[in-house]
């Protein structure tokens, strides 16, 4: 059973321009707004947040500006119900995805500038990014052959790293998709990099890992941060 809120502004009581509830289901606060359109109301927006199960009401500021955002959104044309049947066919999966791969981008384009600016970035039309560079990268023969010496494993490892920080799901196959390298050489380059102390692991079968002091200093000595600026410029210009 969910506790449920509401807040409404505009219009009477009897039509209230601006409806929002919020109801709380399993650590889940939902949002939805409907607004009045002639005589009937039309559902446009609704987000999913994660709250803490005990987590009391929405404080009254939250409230306010909930329902001034409220005011600014209007129903559009040809304007497609919000309903059931929208929600399961709704690609959830590849939202979330495209969500990581921005974040990663933002991650990427800002991993040599010490800034903390926030910037608006460009609009994601598909799926996948086209992030794919022709680079040459080492094989994993060449990257197990130079082993500690490796240069290519310590920034492969570098970006497997900043990948997991976006959440991201199947690591290797991203961290391989972004620089354009075969899975085989990303499964080398993290295995070098764990051998030599450079990347954590995360217990046996786990993915993921966080750059050690060792590894960081690796990472500088390989000149990584100017090879990833590189990097990111060549991803840029795709």
């Amino acid at each position: 059973m969910s506790k449920v809120g509401y807040v409404f502004s505009g219009g009477d009581s009897r039509l209230p321009n601006d409806v929002l509830t919020w109801h709380d289901v399993k650590g889940y606060r939902v949002w939805v707004h409907s607004k009045a359109s002639g005589s009937s109301r039309e559902v446009i927006s609704l987000e999913i947040q994660v709250v803490d199960k005990s987590a009391t009401k929405p404080s009254k500021d939250e409230e306010s500006l909930r329902l001034k955002l409220c005011s600014l959104n209007q129903v559009a044309k040809n304007y497609q119900p919000l309903n059931s049947t929208s929600l399961r066919t709704l690609p959830t999966g590849q939202i979330l995805d495209e969500h990581s791969e921005v974040i990663s981008r933002i991650l990427n384009n800002n991993s040599s500038k010490k800034t903390r600016s926030v910037k608006l970035i460009e609009d994601v039309s598909s799926k996948t990014l086209d992030l794919k560079v022709s680079l040459q990268w080492d094989s994993s023969e060449e990257i197990l052959t130079e082993n500690g010496k490796s240069k290519d494993a310590i920034i492969i490892a570098k970006v497997y790293e900043m990948l997991q920080s976006t959440g991201t799901r199947k690591l290797s196959a991203r961290t391989a998709e972004l620089l354009g390298v075969d899975v085989s050489v990303v499964h080398t380059a993290v295995q070098v990099a764990r051998r030599n102390k450079w990347l954590t692991s995360n217990g046996v079968g786990q993915s993921g890992g966080v750059l050690t002091e060792k590894g960081n200093e690796a990472f500088q000595k390989a000149k990584g941060p100017q090879r990833l600026a590189r990097i990111m410029d060549e991803l840029k210009g795709k």
